[in-house]
């Protein structure tokens, strides 16, 4: 048996994308989306409608930094059980086997981490245009 085999061999005891791992890049984004938008709203409230927003700036910038940081970690690590899971890049779904189970989560976490991440830059936009809480 190959190496490659004996990857595939081992992934269908149960490693490989599961159901936590489809989950954790809209987790992300949706964490990112209150820390942003709540600390906005927080300092807006106490500060008025006419004060400078380079403190949220900051916020955000930050956010959107470790965010996409994590969304990074998340992909690499997806990106390496997809290659454990594509077989001689045949992307038939037509079986109902454990593979291919696993090599459809990886594909759609896979997706939804590059949603995540197109979220994450769409939420953080505000950030750099307004200049005001108003």
């Amino acid at each position: 048996m190959t190496n490659h085999l004996q990857k595939e061999v081992k992934r269908e005891t149960g490693e490989g994308t599961d159901l936590w791992r489809v989950i954790l890049a809209p987790t992300i984004w949706a964490v990112h989306f209150l820390v942003c938008y709540v600390g906005a709203a927080i300092y807006c409230e106490k500060a008025g409608r006419m004060a400078d927003l380079l403190p949220v700036r900051l916020i955000v910038g930050t956010a959107t930094f470790i965010a996409l940081a994590g969304l990074a970690a998340v992909f690499i690590s997806l990106w390496k059980v997809r290659g454990l899971s594509s077989v001689n890049d045949d992307y038939n779904y037509a079986g109902n086997t454990p593979e291919e189970r696993h090599r459809f989560l990886s594909h759609v976490a896979l997706m939804l981490c590059v949603l995540s991440g197109v979220a994450i830059l769409y939420a953080a936009f505000p950030a750099l245009v307004l200049e005001v809480c108003r």
